[in-house]
């Protein structure tokens, strides 16, 4: 308050040296109705421009001035939380009305923390990619963001306006994670609820992110259709065949949440098919139970119950291979 009541009174200054000159005037003469009109019109507008001058002032403290930035010097986030897909039509709708009737709604940036001169953008990334295509400067409030700051309002954004797809959200907060993000700022980012984050978290790390890529975004897919994909995935062969899945036509000629429906029908066919397999006991020196050998017409895997054998095994597998190519070299020599 000190501050503006400072400005104020420079900005009155003048117009209290003015307003003094006009009462020695009065007492030697009596002022016209006129001239006292003038003096309380020079008063209000100089009063309007200290609080516009104010408010300027705030805006600019608080990086909310909306500017235009060359769209080509702004880069997306670092934080990726859209999964690609060329079938996209509310892009195409987007960039449409941008054409038609220009850009509505600013993005938040920040400067790039490594490059001068360029910014990053916390949300907006369709505007923005709309901005490039069409070659039209970027409307776009700047900000001074953290990290931390920067995946929170891109996160709330998308919450406030639920454009993003189950699968999306659960790839954002798995890459948080990922990233070493604390569970606070996922939660702030992606999922209030706990509960809810700790289920998309294993829905993201249980599908591959090849196979999430190649269904796209499937919006109309929510929770309890991922959670059943996941666990479809986990039986023997399943993998294979979602991937086998995804190099069909009618596969790579669908829309995306159609896409979803076809690999989830084909992992489905799989595990409810009979696999003739051989299954073979692994037994310890004292005669108990390590694990076990299966095989198929599809190949061989081995199974143990020990996790720390596993790691156990897989750090020495590679010797172990080592040492099975002599012997194999040695017999054929």
């Amino acid at each position: 308050m000190n501050k503006r009541k400072d400005a104020l009174e420079a900005l009155l200054a003048p117009a209290r040296v003015a307003q003094s000159s006009a009462v020695t005037l009065e007492r030697k003469s009596a002022a016209t109705p006129g001239a006292l009109k003038v003096m309380g019109i020079a008063l209000q507008s100089l009063n309007s421009d200290a609080e516009e001058a104010e408010t300027l002032r705030a805006q600019l403290t608080a990086g909310d001035r909306v500017i235009e930035l060359d769209p080509a010097i702004v880069d997306r986030s670092p934080f990726r939380d859209r999964i690609g897909d060329e079938f996209d039509a509310d892009f195409e709708k987007l960039k449409a009305s941008v054409s038609e009737s220009g850009q509505q709604v600013p993005v938040l940036v920040r400067p790039h923390p490594e490059q001068e001169g360029r910014y990053q953008a916390a949300y907006g990334h369709r505007r923005l990619r709309a901005a490039q295509a069409l070659g039209r400067p970027l409307k776009a409030i700047v900000r001074r963001l953290s990290d931390a700051e920067l995946v929170i309002a891109q996160g709330r954004e998308n919450l406030e306006r639920r454009d993003l797809s189950y699968i999306e959200r659960a790839q954002f907060a798995a890459a948080l994670e990922a990233q070493g993000f604390d569970r606070a700022t996922i939660l702030a980012a992606v999922e209030p609820n706990k509960g809810n984050l700790s289920v998309m978290l294993s829905i993201a790390n249980a599908v591959p992110a090849q196979i999430i890529a190649a269904i796209g975004p499937a919006p109309k897919v929510g929770r309890p259709r991922w959670s059943d994909f996941a666990e479809a995935l986990q039986a023997s062969g399943a993998v294979e065949a979602a991937r086998a899945a995804l190099d069909k036509a009618d596969f790579r000629a669908a829309e995306t949440d159609t896409r979803f429906r076809l690999i989830f029908s084909a992992v489905t066919v799989a595990r409810a098919a009979p696999v003739s397999s051989h299954s073979r006991s692994i037994l310890s020196e004292n005669g108990s139970m390590i694990g076990r050998v299966e095989r198929s017409a599809r190949g061989a895997r081995m199974v143990f119950e020990d996790p720390a054998f596993v790691d156990f095994l897989a750090a020495r597998l590679a010797q172990l291979h080592a040492e099975f190519r002599a012997v194999a070299e040695s017999r054929n020599s």
